[in-house]
């Protein structure tokens, strides 16, 4: 493994943003402090890799723009759902970015590519930050004889503190007298919070160190590390012929498809089957597309019954199917032009008859929201079946140019789906469409209006005027209880708390 020119300046950034992180975040509702230090981490690894003379791969860096608008999201939306999807996917644009960020080429990568990147990156963060700190002492001078005594001394505190916490604490549950003596004489909450607070900056250090090391380490040459070497001689060992992969898990799974594999024959049956029965289904599907509302009615089914029932099933079908190809491609040996033709063939039907499942899932969907108006789930729902059809419009171009791009387009949908949702603003969007429900004639469930976050605030104040009777009455009780808690909330929380929904909705509360 490659040396890193400045493990102690790893160690010092890392330190540094670990004290960052207990700053933005302990004690702290999430808000600005996510970009914030989203902003703080990205600028570190950009100033670790000039010092350290590691040029980025500007062509990966296109990863900027999504982590920095979902993390910013974060700041905006308070959307309970949308904001851990946000989170989620910070977190996982951050794994990638280290892996990316100085080698390799994502546009390239498949999907296991880019779940093995994300593997990767979590488990240099756990384990890479041992080596640095082993590199940092041995690169100090020669420990003298004094240092050598003073080491054992040094263990042995480090081993006893953990200990001798763990006893005060119980001891001090255990006997009320002694955890008061104990309390006012080190002042036992302080100590506790302490610690802890150390703990989880020591932590956050230790990981973050790991990831820039690795980061860094990808850009100095050392792409391949124990477990890749460990994958690669496997997959010599199963298919010596298998041609070199960028990691060793790639070339393992290029092995195991080489033994796994199956002719063309096959892949054509089961394509051909799944074909003609999805063909069947269609067929009778396109009554439902453009006469759903009587064909329910006609069959005796609830719009409950016809969307719930037939949108998961139909979803999961889209699901599969698009797994059914993948994998089919992934097995499939095609040695002739022709048999690579028959085969897009097959597969381009299949998902073009899968997209016209998902139409109709659609329409189902569509029913159900007029019948019983939008929520927050439906609403998602809808995003990500537009989304997931892209996916499989993707599929179908992938499997005529272009082969090895799918896994790019795949991020651009699940990308695309956060920012459309973010973009929509769900809860504003649920409440000002079941409210436009209402003031058209239909009912309005005024309870759930109630449980949406922050994000709908403005919706609701404007219709408390335009309601009556227990709407109404839902609307103001629930306005008020926020009017009270958003002022509390204002006087405790500190500026790393900020967040422009529950700014936006304070400022409205206390105006209104």
């Amino acid at each position: 493994m490659e040396t890193i020119k400045s493990p102690t300046r790893i160690l010092i950034v890392a330190l540094a943003l670990g004290l960052c992180y207990d700053l933005l975040f302990h004690g702290h509702a999430l808000g600005v402090s996510l970009p914030l230090f989203v902003l703080l981490l990205v600028a570190a690894l950009l100033w670790l890799g000039r010092s350290a003379g590691v040029r980025p791969a500007w062509r990966n860096l296109w990863l900027l723009v999504p982590l920095f608008f979902v993390a910013g999201m974060v700041a905006v939306r308070a959307n309970a759902t949308l904001t851990f999807f946000n989170v989620a996917a910070t977190l996982a644009l951050l794994a990638l970015l280290a892996h990316y960020f100085a080698a390799g080429r994502l546009e390239r990568s498949g999907l296991v590519g880019y779940a093995l990147a994300g593997l990767r990156s979590g488990a240099n963060a756990l384990f890479q930050a041992a080596p640095l700190v082993k590199e940092a002492l041995a690169r100090r001078s020669a420990p003298t004889a004094t240092r050598r005594n003073a080491w054992p001394l040094v263990r042995g505190l480090l081993l006893a503190l953990p200990v001798l916490a763990v006893f005060t604490c119980l001891l001090s549950s255990a006997d009320l007298v002694f955890g008061r003596y104990v309390a006012n004489l080190l002042g036992l909450r302080f100590w506790q919070e302490l610690v802890g607070r150390a703990l989880v900056v020591l932590l956050a250090a230790w990981l973050l160190a790991g990831a820039l090391a690795y980061s860094l380490r990808r850009g100095s040459g050392d792409s391949q590390g124990g477990i890749d070497r460990a994958l690669d001689s496997l997959a010599v060992a199963l298919r010596p012929s298998t041609p070199p992969a960028e990691d060793g898990l790639q070339r393992l799974l290029a092995a195991l498809a080489g033994i796994l594999g199956f002719g063309m024959v096959e892949a054509a049956i089961v394509l051909l089957a799944v074909d003609l029965l999805f063909a069947a289904f269609v067929g009778i599907q396109f009554a439902y597309l453009f006469g759903g509302q009587a064909n329910v009615t006609a069959q005796g089914y609830t719009y409950a019954e016809y969307a719930r029932r037939g949108f998961f099933e139909l979803v999961s079908v889209a699901v599969l199917a698009l797994g059914l190809g993948l994998g089919l491609r992934w097995l499939t040996r095609r040695e002739t032009p022709r048999q690579s033709l028959a085969f897009s063939a097959l597969s381009s039907l299949l998902g073009g008859l899968v997209l016209v499942m998902l139409a109709s899932a659609f329409q189902r969907l569509r029913l159900y929201e007029l019948a019983y108006g939008f929520t927050e789930t439906r609403l998602s729902v809808y995003v990500f079946m537009v989304w997931l059809g892209a996916a499989l419009a993707w599929f179908v171009v992938t499997l005529w140019r272009l082969p090895n791009r799918f896994a790019v387009g795949a991020l651009v949908a699940a990308l695309g789906f956060l920012v459309t949702l973010n973009a929509i603003n769900p809860d504003a969007f649920v409440a000002r469409r079941n409210l436009e429900r209402y003031y058209a004639g239909a009912e309005l469930d005024a309870a759930y209006l109630t449980r949406l976050s922050d994000d709908a605030v403005p919706v609701l104040l404007e219709a408390v005027g335009r309601t009556s009777g227990g709407e109404q009455s839902i609307l103001e009780r629930e306005l008020g209880t926020r009017r009270a808690l958003a002022a509390a909330e204002a006087a405790q929380q500190g500026w790393p708390a900020w967040h422009l929904a529950r700014w936006r909705a304070y400022t409205l509360l206390i105006d209104n």
